[in-house]
């Protein structure tokens, strides 16, 4: 049986509304990824983490997510996809769930920049920052 990457789907998505594009976009210059698939699994990278850590996210599903890039240009997705496979053991609909921890992480994230955001400069200074909320040591 040949293994089929996210079931074969070929389609990742983004934020639909504007308020999350927006921040969406505005996240991803401040933290200096040049495409948006590098926001995006930066985003489930962070939620998989929070849940590896606390063993719980707060997984909505994705109600503004709307279609951004052909999963064939989602270098990782092999990667992910594995991880979703394997370690959470989710079989099928692969794909919607690293879209679930995709806007996971993306509300993590949005919650960083509001609390924390506009007293950072430059971006290790961010990712550090983020680093510290994400594993509890924020203080």
């Amino acid at each position: 049986m040949a293994y089929d990457v996210f079931e074969g789907k070929q389609v990742v998505k983004k934020p639909l509304l504007k308020k999350d594009q927006e921040f969406f976009n505005d996240a991803k210059e401040k933290l200096g990824f040049k495409e948006e698939m590098d926001l995006v699994t930066f985003c489930a990278a962070i939620a998989l983490y929070k849940e590896h850590l606390k063993k719980s996210i707060n997984k909505k599903d994705r109600v503004s997510l709307k279609e951004m890039a052909k999963m064939y240009s989602f270098k990782k997705r092999k990667l992910y996809d594995l991880i979703i496979l394997n370690c959470l053991e989710i079989q099928k609909e692969r794909l919607e769930e690293f879209e679930k921890y995709f806007y996971a992480g993306f509300e993590i994230l949005r919650e960083w920049f509001e609390e924390h955001g506009p007293d950072v400069n430059s971006e290790i200074e961010r990712f550090c920052g983020i680093w510290d909320y994400v594993t509890g040591r924020d203080g």
